[in-house]
């Protein structure tokens, strides 16, 4: 099935300890993300489903994109497999296919019904200027092509039928709203909250170039033709099983303020383009969960941002640098930022090459350290180990001044910033020997660690 909550029920089935479910009320403003923040503290990520929302009439189900193992579940792969899987699957394109009915269409609100206050939508961090949607994904399409695009895009709550939002990121739905306005027309849309895995990673984090239909890339995902019903008052299909839909239009020639809000570097981002979202709809299940997206630089938000980006890397890297081996976007570097390489290096200067050649596919990079294959990039204190004795900074470390940076760092200067390159790989030979354990020695303390583990 393509829906969520199939997803979570199978999860909950095979992993119960993945989900921790709260039953009493709990207050929406910062209570949710205070719970997250705290069991993130303590090294716990499971997904935090709330079944009772002080104000709201749908439970809300939080923290699913935290832990990289939901990820390899929605891909059948296990975690190492993930960015390989992620490739193979962003390769492929299968259309979606239209049906005359699906679930999304069990309720459906126009007109005077239209009211986003049935909607646990919540406020996240003391520094928001609301409450957000944080887990929009807005379907548009191409004004001239018709081409699907979907992207996630942070959402105030603003009024009964009015949302602002930012399209600080400037890229394809953006576009499509420049040209509709420059027409003097709304730009339609439909947001989806809460849906499989699987459409999130292909039609929300998959990107593809501007004439790539999104839908046909959540279609290479799910292996399947994505089942989508027509638009009730927009021209915008959305997805049968999603859980909530609500249609929209982007208003044209209309900013109000919007933000501030708490972004992935971990401060309150006051940046935005201030649109306006008129809701002209809203659809969703009879029993529907309102998925949200732990906001902030939480575990959630920032493995969101990793995880597409890595394979993304890695296939970039792979296509001049046939010997990378992994490709990391590190939580300490708000899995943007920072990036780790490991690879078999075979000439002298070749690190160096590929941190460049990183920087070139990413400008929202500031630091690349490049590492030897025998280094494990998921764990920081393995990266920063062959740092501490592998690299000296007056040979194997360069900076890069004034180059373009992310947005949303606040460190930038009018958006420029300086790029760090660490070179922390062996010279090709004379160097000291790592110390190691035999495989056979390895596998028999791994069995016997299991064996009394499961007593």
């Amino acid at each position: 099935m393509q829906d969520l909550r199939t997803f979570l029920a199978e999860l909950e089935a095979k992993s119960p300890e993945q989900i921790w479910r709260i039953r009493d009320e709990i207050g929406g403003d910062y209570d949710v993300a205070a719970v997250l923040w705290e069991l993130e503290r303590r090294g716990d990520m499971p997904v935090v489903w709330c079944e009772r929302v002080r104000g709201a009439r749908f439970p809300l189900v939080t923290n699913l994109f935290a832990d990289r193992r939901r990820y390899a579940a929605a891909l059948g792969v296990p975690v190492d497999a993930l960015a390989e899987e992620w490739l193979t699957r962003g390769e492929r394109r299968i259309p979606p296919r239209l049906v005359a009915r699906g679930p999304v269409k069990d309720v459906v609100l126009t007109g005077a019904d239209v009211d986003l206050a049935r909607l646990p939508i919540i406020r996240h961090f003391t520094e928001d200027a609301g409450p957000y949607i944080t887990n929009g994904i807005v379907v548009a399409k191409d004004p001239e092509s018709g081409v699907r695009n979907a992207s996630f895009h942070r959402m105030q709550w603003k009024g009964r039928n009015r949302l602002g939002t930012s399209l600080h990121s400037r890229r394809h739905l953006w576009d499509y709203a420049r040209r509709a306005e420059e027409r003097g027309e709304p730009l339609p849309v439909s947001v989806v909250i809460g849906a499989h895995p699987l459409f999130h990673f292909g039609a929300g984090l998959w990107k593809g170039p501007i004439d790539a239909d999104e839908y046909d890339a959540a279609g290479g995902f799910f292996g399947e033709p994505l089942e989508i019903v027509s638009g009730v008052t927009v021209p915008v299909e959305a997805p049968a099983h999603a859980e909530i839909v609500l249609e929209g239009r982007i208003l044209p020639g209309v900013r109000e303020p919007e933000g501030p809000f708490a972004e992935f570097t971990g401060y309150a981002s006051e940046r935005s383009t201030r649109h306006v979202l008129e809701v002209t709809a809203i659809l969703h299940r009879q029993d529907a969960l309102y998925q949200d997206i732990a906001a902030g630089i939480s575990a959630e938000h920032t493995t969101l941002l990793a995880v597409p980006q890595e394979a993304r890397m890695l296939r970039v890297l792979r296509a001049n640098f046939p010997t990378v081996k992994a490709v990391s976007f590190p939580q300490s570097g708000t899995c943007r930022l920072h990036c780790y390489i490991s690879m078999k290096v075979t000439a002298e200067g070749q690190a160096k090459n590929a941190a460049l050649a990183a920087f070139g596919d990413d400008l929202a990079l500031k630091l690349v350290v490049v590492v030897d294959d025998d280094v494990d990039v998921t764990r920081d204190a393995d990266v920063l180990w062959a740092v501490a004795t592998r690299m000296q900074a007056d040979r194997d470390l360069t900076v890069i001044p004034n180059a373009m940076g992310a947005i949303l760092d606040p460190s930038t200067r009018d958006g420029t910033t300086a790029k760090v390159v660490i070179d922390a790989t062996r010279p090709l030979s004379g160097f000291a020997r790592r110390h190691t354990l035999p495989s056979d020695a390895l596998s028999r303390a791994a069995a016997l660690i299991s064996a009394r583990s499961s007593r």
